[in-house]
């Protein structure tokens, strides 16, 4: 403790004692970049995870969308997915999710035609199942196997922010229909 006051008053009667001079004219004019942007993977990290988020996702979702996002982006931009087991787990994801386009009906013109698909997805990070129905209306099924919650909706644009919604929930302690109208902001 003693030896560390004598080196600070050592420092500090030296500093004292010694006088800077510099001529302020003489110095470099520090130049600041105008515009700052983020760098790019930033960038394309928050623009994945803001795109995946569905208006109608639970808090629980949105967090396990973020952190799947992020390993995928990190996964997506590292080494280990030119390995062999990268390879292998590549092939197990797009073997998970398929779209199936199930042809048209309708109109005589192919432009008024109903066009009508299917969406199948296995979320193994957030151990979610979901169909999604395109065509005459709009529809989805949901199972979330953490929560044992099996969600159905059928649902209809009423304006470009505006869905009125058919749904009924069924988990093991309730079952829930309701109507409702989901306003996207």
């Amino acid at each position: 403790m003693l030896f560390t006051l004598r080196l600070f008053m050592t420092i500090l009667f030296f500093s004292l004692t010694v006088e800077a001079k510099f001529d302020i004219f003489m110095t470099k004019k520090l130049d600041m970049p105008q515009n700052v942007q983020p760098p790019s993977a930033i960038a394309n990290v928050s623009n994945k995870v803001v795109n995946s988020i569905d208006r109608t996702d639970s808090s629980n979702i949105v967090v396990n969308k973020i952190i799947d996002n992020s390993v995928m982006y990190w996964w997506d931009n590292s080494g280990i997915k030119n390995t062999r087991m990268g390879q292998a787990v590549e092939t197990a994801q797009n073997k998970m999710r398929a779209d199936v386009n199930l042809g048209s009906t309708g109109a005589d013109t192919q432009q008024n035609a109903t066009q009508h698909k299917l969406s199948l997805r296995l979320l193994a990070a957030q151990a979610l199942a979901k169909i999604e129905y395109f065509g005459w209306f709009k529809a989805a099924f949901k199972y979330d196997m953490k929560n044992s919650i099996a969600e159905t909706e059928v649902y209809e644009n009423l304006d470009n922010n505006k869905d009125l919604v058919v749904s009924h929930a069924i988990s093991k302690d309730e079952e829930k229909s309701q109507v409702s109208l989901r306003w996207n902001w």
